[in-house]
């Protein structure tokens, strides 16, 4: 048996990876937590080898994209790379060696992908097809996806956007379905700064899709949404989010999920959190 490279996915959904995390700041090595728009974040991995061979020179490849479910390869812009030398049954975290910078329009909301590349592994990211490619971290060990972003209560309504796209040669038709409740592994939690905290027992949370964004103090919009997407585009969706009444030290969890023909494709998920000491942010 030869080496085997994994980058762990997240559960229940992959794109919750725990083998993705960020250090804002410029320190590398302080502690995780949410990523800081327009400042410097750095980017760690956890790379396994759980083939019977030593891999060396393991490249991993970091990469960010608007906020999404499915993501193309030419859709995600690359940030850096980390390496490692791995024995057989070795992990390793790995630190990128480039800074990222999260761009302010999404106000640092934005997908992670980590690709794992050793001497004698089949390519999980090979030339694009004539229609695109997708990274497809649920069909390859080697990718993992991390889609979690922390969001402030807020009792005025927040404009989250999505993006949907189609592949250059295939025009699809998806449905976008908002998923509430659940709670995170504690080791995701670690990597989000928020070890000790628990989902809420109540939260009061208003969310709802729309193909417009409503700059209001209500939430509008649908809890499921249904698009046709031209092949080649993609379209903007808004997630309208309003939430209070959370306790210090708890959360609540939301989720949209991008399904095809009835099968989920991607998504995205959104812990929403309260001030320290238990009062709503009051940020629109």
């Amino acid at each position: 048996m030869s080496a085997h490279l994994i980058i762990e996915d997240g559960q229940p959904w992959w794109w919750d990876s725990a083998d993705i995390w960020v250090v804002p700041g410029n320190d590398p090595n302080g502690p995780p937590g949410a990523p800081v728009a327009g400042s410097s974040n750095y980017l760690w991995g956890r790379v396994h080898n759980t083939g019977s061979s030593a891999s060396n020179g393991v490249r991993v490849d970091f990469y960010w994209a608007d906020p999404s479910g499915l993501i193309a390869v030419g859709a995600a812009t690359a940030i850096g790379s980390a390496f490692a030398d791995l024995a057989p049954g070795a992990t390793q975290e790995v630190l990128c060696l480039v800074p990222w910078f999260p761009v302010i329009v999404n106000g640092g909301h934005e997908c992670l992908l980590a690709v794992a590349h050793g001497a004698g592994d089949i390519n999980p990211l090979p030339d694009p097809l004539p229609n695109g490619f997708l990274f497809q971290p649920q069909q390859h060990e080697q990718i993992a996806q991390r889609n979690v972003q922390v969001v402030q209560a807020a009792r005025r309504a927040q404009i989250l956007p999505i993006t949907v796209a189609a592949l250059a040669r295939q025009a699809r038709k998806v449905e976008l379905h908002l998923e509430r409740g659940g709670e995170l592994p504690a080791r995701l939690l670690s990597t989000l700064g928020l070890e000790k905290w628990q989902p809420a027992k109540e939260a009061s949370i208003s969310a709802g899709l729309s193909r417009e964004p409503h700059c209001n103090d209500g939430t509008a919009g649908e809890q499921t949404l249904a698009l046709e997407v031209p092949r080649g585009q993609a379209v903007a969706v808004y997630l309208s989010l309003r939430a209070n009444k959370l306790p210090p030290h708890q959360y609540a969890l939301l989720r949209v999920l991008e399904t095809q023909d009835g099968k989920v494709m991607g998504g995205n998920t959104y812990l929403i959190v309260g001030g320290e000491d238990g009062r709503e942010e009051q940020t629109s």
